[in-house]
């Protein structure tokens, strides 16, 4: 079963130290629905909760600020950024771009070890009952990234990996959770990859992100 430490960070290992740790925990955070768009983020809290000292919980906000993910609300107070519509929609467009491509180029090296957990992993998800949204979060993140992790460009990879977090906080200050979205679109993407089959996967990503779309815009 897919655990919580089966996330897996992308962020290239420039940023050292528990004040790295922290910033992933937060970045975790945001992306997984505990912190929202418009959150205000309090320093001591985030420490308490990840048992570390104020010192480097506080150069990872710094960061998350220098990145643009946090917003200073006044002098004292910053929180999680709130999307705009028109940011998503641009960051969507781009991903409807490149992430097929992305598992166009995955299915061409379909051997990789990642690629044969994935379906397991999804199975393991769906026939749980113990699993909940983090989980179906953290496998979404890991099969969507491990795509772009398998094709070997780095640049791809960075690039795909910011244009997420700006949809997935849009997604998550804007609409409800829902329980295990887009099973069978997963299972299409990976099936098509796990064949080889580069056309299949393309359309396969292609179908899926458009669904995504459709389904954002009917709910908003």
């Amino acid at each position: 079963m897919l655990a919580v430490n089966d996330w897996i960070s992308y962020e290239p290992a420039d940023h050292g130290g528990l004040s790295s740790v922290a910033y992933e925990a937060i970045m975790r955070m945001i992306l997984a629905r505990e912190l929202s768009g418009g959150d205000i983020v309090q320093e001591r809290r985030l420490a308490d909760k990840l048992d570390m000292s104020r010192t480097p919980v506080r150069e990872a906000l710094r960061r998350l600020e220098a990145e643009g993910w946090l917003v200073r609300l006044n002098t004292r107070t910053i929180g999680v950024k709130k999307i705009a519509i028109n940011e998503y929609v641009a960051a969507l467009q781009v991903r409807e771009l490149l992430e097929p491509e992305a598992a166009a180029l995955a299915a061409a090296k379909s051997q990789t070890k990642e690629i044969a957990d994935w379906v397991e992993r999804l199975d393991s998800i769906r026939l749980s009952k113990q699993v909940g949204l983090e989980q179906q979060w953290e496998f979404d993140q890991t099969l969507h990234m491990g795509i772009a992790q398998v094709t070997g460009n780095e640049v791809l990879l960075k690039i795909i990996s910011e244009l997420r977090k700006t949809t997935q906080i849009f997604e998550n200050q804007t609409l409800p959770a829902k329980s295990f979205p887009g099973y069978d679109a997963h299972l299409a993407i990976i099936n098509a990859i796990v064949e080889g089959d580069s056309d299949k996967a393309r359309k396969a990503m292609q179908d899926h992100l458009r669904e995504t779309k459709k389904n954002i815009f009917e709910a908003l």
